[in-house]
């Protein structure tokens, strides 16, 4: 779809001859004044007297979409159009289209992942009261809805929030396509997930995560958001998951051993459900004689931890042995950039009682 402006500005059309432009104020001396391109000066002069005036129009809107493909992130503006779409009643479908234009164009603008969450919020309020028949999805009728229950509504209700999901899944895979660790595109994909309750799209979105991983084993974005899925989803995490989730990351750090994402991830999972990390104890030493896994820091900074606990737990003085060898291993052959870190570690091992 074309987006793009008449050649005719909109300021010189006979339609906006009654607007008095407001200029921009910075005080009598402006110490620093911000070297605007007169197109933008000038439209955001004319912004400033429909905002004034609060005018509510289509030529009010227009322009805050002119303002917006001339400075994506002006969240002024973005507030002003949610208040324009709500009091014109527009359609909310095709406010979507231009917005996942505008997401294609800005895929690192803030302001416009936050406008479809809110453009879709709005939407979905209509799954609360309304049959799947007869959804409006136009702004004036919608209210911003809580998180959809999804196992609460009909048959046609869920399958209705199914296709609505699915889309922003979609849109949201697209952008991440591009760009893999888009902060914005994973915080949004999250609200996604959560917003609509507790659908398949949980279990299906482990399936993606587990085709990123495949691509790159080091995203740790998609580390993240499987542990965002498992540690924080509406499934409990029983023991049996958290074994399967110990298994998976071993599998990773077994082929990648230098790689941190899958080392945080079965700690983060570990602790989630409050087991030890001296369950993966053997795990770790069989990895040393590996050699592409005895030179990660990652190994051994757990096998520290892991050391360090079982001092503090058994006071023997073997444990804390073991603990001060790793503690020197990294400071003066793996991880000699934090040399001090880790001699600072290995210095806190000395206030370990043993027994005799």
């Amino acid at each position: 779809m074309d987006y793009e402006q008449d050649e005719v500005p909109f300021y010189e059309k006979p339609e906006w001859a009654d607007v008095v432009p407001i200029p921009q104020d910075d005080g009598p001396n402006p110490l620093v004044p911000i070297a605007y391109r007169k197109e933008y000066s000038i439209t955001m002069d004319y912004f400033r007297a429909i905002s004034k005036a609060q005018e509510q129009s289509e030529r009010a809107l227009e322009l805050t979409k002119i303002v917006i493909e001339l400075s994506p992130s002006h969240y002024t503006v973005w507030h002003y159009r949610q208040t324009l779409l709500k009091a014109l009643n527009k359609d909310l479908n095709k406010e979507l289209e231009w917005t996942r234009w505008m997401g294609s164009e800005h895929p690192k603008s803030y302001q416009i992942w936050h406008h479809r969450q809110v453009i879709v919020d709005h939407l979905s309020a209509s799954f609360l009261s309304t049959p799947s028949s007869a959804l409006p999805t136009t702004a004036s009728t919608l209210t911003m809805a809580p998180i959809i229950p999804y196992q609460d509504l009909s048959e046609s209700q869920q399958a209705a929030v199914r296709d609505v999901v699915q889309v922003e899944l979609d849109f949201i895979a697209a952008s991440l396509t591009e760009d893999s660790k888009n902060y914005h595109a994973w915080g949004y994909r999250q609200w996604v997930l959560s917003h609509f309750g507790n659908g398949p799209w949980w279990e299906q979105e482990l399936s993606y995560i587990d085709d990123l991983l495949t691509v790159d084993i080091r995203n740790n974005s998609a580390w993240n958001q499987r542990f965002f899925v498992v540690g924080m989803g509406p499934k409990s995490l029983t023991s049996d998951v958290t074994q399967r989730e110990v298994e998976y990351a071993k599998a990773k750090i077994e082929r990648t051993p230098n790689n941190e994402s899958p080392w945080v991830y079965i700690a983060g999972i570990l602790n989630k459900t409050k087991r030890p990390l001296s369950e993966i104890q053997e795990f770790c030493e069989g990895l040393i004689s590996l050699p592409r896994a005895n030179f990660s820091p990652y190994l051994h900074s757990t096998l520290l931890d892991i050391y360090e606990q079982e001092a503090k737990e058994k006071k023997t003085a073997e444990s804390v042995s073991k603990a001060k060898e790793e503690a020197i291993m990294l400071a003066e052959k793996i991880d000699t950039i934090r040399s001090k870190y880790w001699n600072w570690r290995m210095n806190q091992l000395k206030s370990i009682s043993v027994n005799a």
